[in-house]
């Protein structure tokens, strides 16, 4: 594979980990920890991975058709370097895990899990899925990626940069990784 601009690597980097994070989870989980919510109003871990995937495929399409506009109007940035506003890294910030009650967001009901599947298909679809988002960072890189915008998946009148939706994607996983890891503590505490 090519070499990445820092930033992007760092992306990579952290797609990876979050990869890593959910066989860490998952590898030893049984069918029934993995579908078991930990309360009525809570997700069980498998809902948690199959919301990633839905918020996945959600951006995808976004993020390749700005990435083709990027290039067809010449916005290159040869350095690599791409930054987040002031406002930005709040948001990032406030997204990451452990989340605080005052912090917890309701989902729009488009990325709300209705079925899941069985474990080894929806970790299946979340691997391909992380190789489709590194196919889009290498895709990404030389371009000015904070100077194309996609509309949020979650709120289409909200717009934002490529770059920033990039950043989002990976702290976005750390968070419901981490709401799957409680549910299967709490799972697991309850004896289910």
């Amino acid at each position: 594979m090519t070499s990445l601009s820092q930033s992007l690597a760092s992306l990579r980097n952290e797609l990876d980990a979050t990869t890593a994070r959910l066989h860490a989870l998952t590898d030893t989980l049984d069918d029934n920890v993995w579908r078991a919510r930990p309360a009525s109003h809570r997700w069980s871990a498998g809902e948690c991975v199959e919301h990633l995937n839905m918020t996945s495929r959600a951006f995808l399409p976004s993020l390749r058709d700005a990435l083709k506009d990027a290039r067809a109007r010449g916005l290159t940035n040869p350095g690599g370097a791409n930054r987040v506003n002031l406002l930005g890294r709040w948001v990032l910030h406030m997204q990451e895990p452990p989340v605080k009650r005052q912090r917890r967001v309701k989902t729009s009901k488009r990325f709300e899990p209705i079925q899941v599947g069985p474990k080894a298909e929806v970790i299946k679809e979340y691997e391909k899925l992380q190789r489709e988002l590194i196919y889009v960072l290498v895709d990404a890189d030389g371009l000015a990626l904070t100077k194309v915008k996609i509309p949020s998946p979650f709120l289409p009148r909200l717009r934002y940069s490529v770059y920033f939706a990039l950043r989002m994607i990976p702290g976005h996983q750390r968070r419901h990784l981490w709401q799957a890891e409680e549910a299967v503590k709490a799972v697991r505490a309850a004896g289910r």
